[in-house]
């Protein structure tokens, strides 16, 4: 395929190019064709040079790799080839088959091969196999024919690699990605040994750093691992992944990746938020972050006040006109926005009739922000952080605006200033909203939704604290409406654990985990009675309710199991005879927690929303 100039804008490490661009390769609803080929385009205009197609939810990709595409899917595929190659783009073909396959039997061999050649007849020359997120243990038949489990996966790697006529671009992404899995750590991992030692050398290794999620990606860290993989790494960074929790979006910048890193990587590639509009700013800043040896001396690239980092969002909206930052202005020029004018209204009101409503459009500070209330996984934007620290102040002092103390004005001023933040959300909502670009307000929706919910929650609490209102009639209600509650049985009315029935978690960072448990939890769906009418039938056989939390960074699974099993141990000695926990569809960290619990069974439930799930284990 035609490779674009790489000599001003690509950096380069050992053989080839520097792989730099995206993966589509989360949990979740897979982008479309037509997306796609948009991602080409900004790619090429960007400076990256690399796709990597690996959506989990492909099903022929992962749980049926065997299958070969039908006539439908095959020109899809192929026309999406040809897109990326019209814009210089690298089209890298990921496949999946570590769930089930047995790596001794010659004919899962036979069709993975029979497998790539067909998408290799689509005009594909790049590939991937990849073995994350599945069971270490081998099956008999490959215990009998491999010495371990790396092994395993190298000798079929190795053999597609050959196959495949040695592909230039090559990805090998091995089951221990991250130095969090490694046992007992990097240089010491025999996993890890054995990919370096065995793997051939024209073939790269993808990894996502420290942890799956990594906060940051130092040059010490790039250095050990490439020294045991005998090779530099390729970076598939999850910073702006967001499929492990439904309810978080990430539209800061990509950042705590010195440049640095460039010289001692293969490539990076950014596997972002599942919405495909909002990931203008991930793709867009690694594409910065790429170009910035070419642009002076190696830094970490951050966006202070990202005033350009705006910018990418203003790609996607239409945005109130006024004075800018000068690199805001000569960025700006230089992209159209996908969807500007709306038309003028052939209607006059005359007089005394109701005036036109005329949306207010948006503006810089709102897309500002919309970016700091969702900024990074470990890092709430500017002010974000500063709505969190005056909501805690005004909570602890709340005592002075009960009684005249020195810190009454105070206390009131600071409220004020609190509520003036909470009311600028609720106006940015509104804007959003109104947004003529309908595609990229979409993907945003529930998120601005839920986190206009959340201020309206915080700005009444306040209020209260300081005397101003009471609690509304509403909220207080025995038959509220169906917004006054989150919906589920486990928000079902503010209900304490029962006792030895909750736990936390904490680690160096502080709290990041719970385990929580109500032995009966006929009392809580009762006071939702459109619950207790749906899934009443459910108590009989699982009386007990359980619900867990970890943080992303919480990787090891081992705490989560030990509070699984006090709690469990707890609701049995107090004679319940089963236990049972809901869980969202795209919850798959949890949903593959409960599943290798073992015990833990899916319970058809009828009357549920389609994203809920409900798993059981008898006691």
């Amino acid at each position: 395929m035609s490779k674009p100039d790489s000599t001003k804008r690509q950096p380069v490490t050992g053989t080839g190019r520097f792989i730099s661009g995206v993966v589509e390769g989360f949990y979740g609803r897979p982008w479309t064709m037509e997306q796609r080929t948009e991602l080409f385009k900004r790619e090429q205009k960007w400076g990256l040079n690399t796709y990597l197609y690996a959506p989990k939810d492909d099903y022929k990709h992962r749980m049926y790799w065997r299958d070969l595409y039908a006539a439908e899917e095959a020109e899809q595929l192929t026309s999406l080839i040809s897109a990326a190659k019209q814009h210089d783009v690298e089209f890298v073909y990921a496949i999946s088959p570590g769930l089930d396959i047995t790596f001794s039997n010659p004919k899962e061999v036979a069709a993975l091969k029979r497998k790539l050649d067909q998408v290799k007849e689509f005009g594909c020359r790049s590939f991937s196999l990849l073995f994350d997120d599945i069971e270490t243990e081998m099956c008999p038949a490959d215990k009998q024919a491999f010495s371990s489990f790396a092994h395993a996966q190298v000798a079929i790697t190795n053999e597609v690699y050959m196959h495949l006529g040695e592909p230039e671009v090559f990805l090998f992404c091995p089951t221990d990605y991250c130095a969090v899995f490694c046992t007992p750590s990097v240089t010491q991992s025999s996993y890890l040994n054995t990919v370096g030692e065995k793997l051939l050398p024209g073939i790269d290794v993808l990894w996502t750093g420290p942890k799956v999620v990594s906060h940051k990606i130092s040059v010490e860290s790039i250095e050990e691992v490439s020294s045991v993989l005998k090779r530099a790494p390729v970076i598939w960074d999850n910073i702006h992944a967001n499929d492990y929790d439904p309810q978080r979006l990430f539209l800061g910048p990509y950042k705590d990746r010195p440049t640095d890193l460039i010289p001692k990587l293969k490539g990076v590639l950014t596997n972002p938020n599942c919405e495909f509009y909002p990931n203008f700013v991930a793709v867009h800043t690694l594409a910065t972050w790429c170009k910035a040896p070419a642009e002076g001396t190696p830094r970490d690239v951050e966006m202070g006040e990202h005033e350009w980092v705006v910018v990418t969002l203003i790609h996607g909206m239409s945005v109130l006109p006024g004075p800018c930052h000068p690199r805001l202005k000569k960025e700006s020029s230089e992209e159209e926005p996908m969807q500007t004018d709306m038309g003028e209204s052939p209607y006059i009101p005359g007089p005394g009739e109701n005036p036109l409503y005329t949306a207010e459009p948006l503006t810089l500070d709102d897309l500002k922000l919309l970016s700091d209330l969702f900024y990074l996984p470990y890092e709430h934007g500017t002010t974000a952080r500063t709505m969190l620290q005056e909501l805690d102040w005004l909570k602890n002092q709340s005592q002075a605006a009960a009684a005249e103390t020195d810190k009454t004005a105070e206390w009131c001023s600071r409220a004020q200033q609190f509520d003036n933040m909470c009311e600028a959300v609720v106006q940015m909502f509104n804007r959003l909203s109104n947004a003529p670009n309908r595609s990229i307000l979409y993907d945003l929706y529930n998120y601005i939704c839920d986190i206009k919910s959340g201020v309206g929650l915080a700005r009444a609490y306040v209020k209260t604290l300081g005397g101003h209102s009471q609690p509304s009639a509403q909220l207080l209600n025995d038959d509220p409406e169906p917004w006054g509650f989150r919906g589920g049985l486990l928000s079902a009315g503010e209900i304490s654990p029962s006792p030895l029935c909750g736990l936390i978690l904490e680690d160096d960072l502080g709290l990041c985990g719970y385990a929580l448990a109500l032995t009966d939890a006929k009392p809580a769906a009762a006071k939702i009675q459109v619950i207790q009418s749906k899934i009443g039938s459910v108590f009989e056989e699982f009386p007990s309710v359980i619900a867990l939390e970890m943080l992303p960074r919480v990787t090891d699974p081992s705490p989560a199991k030990r509070m699984i099993g006090q709690l469990l141990s707890s609701i049995r000695s107090s004679g319940s005879r089963g236990a049972f926990c809901e869980l969202r569809q795209s919850n798959r960290r949890m949903l593959d927690f409960y599943s290798k619990l073992g015990s833990f069974k899916l319970v058809q439930m009828d009357g549920l929303p389609q994203d809920i799930l409900v798993m059981a284990t008898s006691l």
